[in-house]
């Protein structure tokens, strides 16, 4: 089935800041600044052409209420004036009928005829009470009102003259009856006419003064209906002219914006793919042209997946086969980060990708957007990253952190399928000797060169790491011990058969290989690389170019486990400030030696129990691990701050502190007693740092640089053990010292052993004759005391003298023995810590 673009996961740090880009390459149509202009002009235009509506409706509703009114007005007033116009005419016409009838009463003689006209004649007077009465019940203005009284009036005397016009009329009396008629009924009659003619003048003058006012009236109408054209007039103008403007305008800022992203979209590093709804492409940019290898004419009309080839870049299967841009989402997709384009001429890509639909302003999804961001660098830089996150570069072997990772693997194969693997350690001999001699160049070609030769002989299966300086991990993936034994072996013999050579000087080297077993019952990684390298370590004890396979009951492994916990108990006891000082005194040996008291301090560590523990439980441990610097500086700053509280100290006391060989090497150790001196204010004429023969030999020129810097200042200097070394004569010369203490060993034993006794004796005439005084260690009887105070030495220091005591935090002298017996050191042990 063909695949759809829908989202596209990443983890990518330019995630968001794409996903915007995405949104800026949408359609100008949907795009943030142009969207809301276009609303708006649309709101806007809408309300303008409504509210031309809504004026025309209203001033056609207005006009034709106005028009009914005046019409209706107009009509009402006409009809009434009609109304009163009949009636009036009505009874103008019934006077001059009557009138008529009353002249022919006058000329007719047939009787039958006389009484037919009286009978019209008096229908005729209904009739004008009828038009009367009809008036009269209408509306009628005032002045009408007034005028039709008179009428009314004249009618009456007119009726009173013609009703005695017919009587005589009826008595055959024709000559007065015509003679009231022209003397009074048609004055009246003619007064009478005057009367209804006025009326008449009146209902024509109220006539028109109605068409008057309904003229106004059309005009005031015909007024509104211009006043309302004109608003609507102005109204439209204004609407016509923002729509004109704001589409100019809004076409301005559409080519602004076509210019922008047209501009953006040649410019940018991404490359910018858009096409229609069926998925055919509508733009590419310069840089789309130039991943896909299509050139932007030739793509156009185009199906996306024919251009677009891409694929997982892990599996190899295709991202998608078609591409339906009404599949994707409302928002940009997200970033795809293992994807693959392969461009036209062949060229691969590391690519991500991310698409979203443009949409018109019903959202309508209409075409999409697809960006493009070439990351090959990126992944490429980022594989050279993970691979030296994991390698060793100047081997190409796996470092220590994959090595342990690879180990914890398997461990987990060991415990989950019961399966026995094994670890080799392997720690180069006699490589310091090539490294300083020939410097790290030649100490890096040999670690290259044997790291591709111990390559060679394992197999593809195991795993060879450098661990670190000149050690080397070995994992054995389904060997037992027994086999890695002989693995172990064959290596060693490669090693010890390899012949180095640099500038034409020829080197032997050798290996020394610590073996330990992975099986289900191992507990840790941590607790396996203890100990292969515990196994390790014991190879190089017992002689070094050899291996060592751990055994459960192995002494020499368990004694190796114990000072590893021991430093770790060390360490934490000097976090915890469980150490506590000791002072042995050391004491002049010849009557009227007026030499200052000696005091030496000594360290013992209190377990967590409580329990005073002895120096030899810890002291090789702490040498082991490198911790006798941090001792020696606990002590140093101890010492120094516990001898400044206590103020006045006893007269020309000096007090004697051991310095290790660690601490001579360390760059950092002069400064910081320097530091200590002057931050306590103590008199550095009241401390002698005593140093032992092999550290001093060992690290000559450092060890002469610090003792003349102290010395410079006041403190003084001891030489410990004496006559261990195999050249201390030679080397004594250029130690400027005070004291030269003769190795306990003899002085222990002079009382039965000749050769120990000469040597006694000759390390005290040699000291002498240097300017040195001398002091014996180990003194623990009577008789040594007597021997050694004949042979002239100066100081003794052992138990037959005082044993070590804690050094009391306000204690105002020093602790043991009675003022007639100074002092001295011994703990029948070899040199303690300070």
């Amino acid at each position: 089935m063909a695949k759809k673009i829908a989202v596209f996961k990443s983890n990518s740090g330019d995630n968001r800041a794409r996903t915007t880009l995405v949104r800026t390459y949408q359609s100008p149509l949907t795009g943030p600044n142009v969207e809301n202009p276009l609303r708006s002009s649309k709101y806007l235009t809408s309300a303008g052409f409504a509210l031309l509506l809504g004026l025309m409706v209203a001033l056609m509703a207005t006009a034709t209420s106005r028009l009914n009114a005046i019409n209706k007005n107009l009509k009402a007033i006409v009809s009434l004036h009609n109304q009163k116009m009949g009636l009036v005419w009505e009874m103008r016409h019934v006077g001059r009928e009557r009138y008529i009838l009353l002249h022919r009463l006058l000329t007719t003689r047939d009787p039958f005829v006389r009484d037919e006209l009286i009978q019209q004649f008096d229908e005729q007077a209904s009739r004008f009470v009828t038009a009367r009465e009809g008036l009269h019940a209408g509306e009628l203005t005032p002045r009408e009102r007034e005028l039709l009284a008179r009428s009314l009036k004249l009618a009456r005397q007119s009726q009173a003259v013609q009703n005695r016009i017919v009587e005589l009329v009826t008595e055959e009396r024709l000559d007065l009856a015509h003679s009231l008629l022209l003397r009074e009924a048609v004055p009246i009659q003619k007064r009478l006419y005057d009367q209804l003619n006025e009326v008449v003048a009146h209902q024509q003058q109220q006539t028109r003064q109605a068409e008057q006012e309904a003229e106004d009236a059309y005009r005031s109408a015909l007024g509104f209906i211009l006043v309302i054209g004109a608003s609507f007039l102005i109204v439209g103008g204004v609407v016509a002219t923002y729509v004109i403007r704001r589409s100019a305008r809004i076409e301005a800022d559409l080519h602004g914006e076509k210019e922008l992203a047209q501009v953006t979209l040649h410019s940018i590093g991404d490359a910018v793919i858009t096409t229609d709804a069926q998925g055919r492409i509508t733009f590419m940019n310069p840089v789309a042209e130039h991943l896909t290898g299509w050139y932007g004419p030739k793509a156009l009309a185009a199906p996306l997946q024919s251009v677009l080839q891409i694929t997982a870049e892990a599996s190899g299967e295709p991202l998608f086969a078609t591409f339906d841009p009404l599949g994707l989402g409302a928002s940009p997709g997200e970033w795809h980060e293992s994807a693959r384009l392969t461009s036209q001429d062949g060229r691969v890509y590391s690519i991500e990708l991310a698409a979203s639909p443009i949409r018109d302003p019903g959202s309508r999804t209409i075409g999409a957007v697809l960006v493009l961001h070439d990351v090959s660098r990126a992944r490429e830089l980022s594989q050279q990253l993970s691979w030296a996150a994991s390698h060793d570069t100047l081997t190409g072997l796996i470092n220590r952190t994959e090595f342990e990772r690879k180990l914890g693997q398997l461990l987990q194969d060991a415990r989950s399928r019961k399966r026995e693997h094994a670890l080799c350690y392997l720690d180069l001999d006699q490589f310091k000797v090539v490294n300083d001699t020939c410097g790290h160049m030649a100490g890096d070609a040999l670690l290259r060169q044997l790291a591709a030769l111990l390559e060679e002989r394992i197999r593809s299966s195991d795993t060879l790491a450098r661990l670190g300086g000149d050690e080397f991990g070995l994992l054995l993936e389904g060997c037992t011990l027994e086999k890695a034994g002989q693995v172990a072996e064959t290596l060693r013999d490669v090693v010890s058969g390899f012949r180095f050579s640099w500038d034409n000087k020829p080197f032997d080297v050798g290996v020394s290989i610590g073996v330990a077993p992975i099986k289900a019952a191992s507990e840790s990684v941590n607790s396996l690389l203890s100990t292969v390298d515990a196994a390790c370590y014991v190879a190089k004890e017992l002689g070094r170019n050899r291996v060592h396979i751990y055994q459960p009951d192995d002494q020499e492994l368990s004694r190796r486990a114990g000072e590893m916990q021991w430093s770790q108990r060390l360490s934490q006891a000097i976090r915890e400030d469980r150490l506590q000082l000791h002072a042995q005194r050391i004491v002049p040996l010849q009557e009227g030696d007026r030499a200052p008291a000696h005091a030496e301090l000594l360290v013992r560590l209190i377990d967590e129990s409580g329990r005073q523990v002895p120096p030899m439980s810890f002291i090789p441990a702490a040498e082991r691990y490198g911790l006798m610097p941090t001792l020696d500086r606990w002590v140093i700053r101890s010492v120094l701050e516990r001898l400044a509280r206590l103020g006045a100290l006893p007269e020309n006391t000096l007090y004697a502190i051991n310095l290790s060989g660690q601490s001579l090497g360390d760059p950092k150790m002069l400064g910081f007693i320097l530091d200590q001196l002057d931050a306590t204010g103590l008199a550095p004429e009241r401390i002698c740092f005593e140093i032992t023969e092999t550290a001093a030999v060992a690290n000559l020129r450092a060890a002469s640089r610090f003792i003349n810097t102290l010395r410079g200042i006041g403190c003084r200097f001891a030489l410990d053990d004496f006559g261990s070394g195999m050249a201390s004569f030679g080397y004594l010369r250029q130690l400027k010292v005070d004291y030269l203490k003769i190795d306990g060993r003899f002085v222990k034993n002079m009382r039965h052993d000749a050769t120990d006794r000469a040597m006694v004796h000759a390390i005290n005439d040699i000291g002498h004759v240097m300017g040195l005084r001398t002091v014996a260690e180990w003194v623990e009887d009577e008789e040594t005391l007597a021997l050694l105070r004949g042979m002239g030495i100066d100081y003794a220091q052992g138990y037959a003298i005082h044993r070590p005591e804690p050094l009391a935090p306000a204690a105002g002298r020093l602790p043991g023995a009675p003022p007639s017996i100074p002092a001295a050191r011994a703990d029948g042990t070899r040199r303690l810590a300070p």
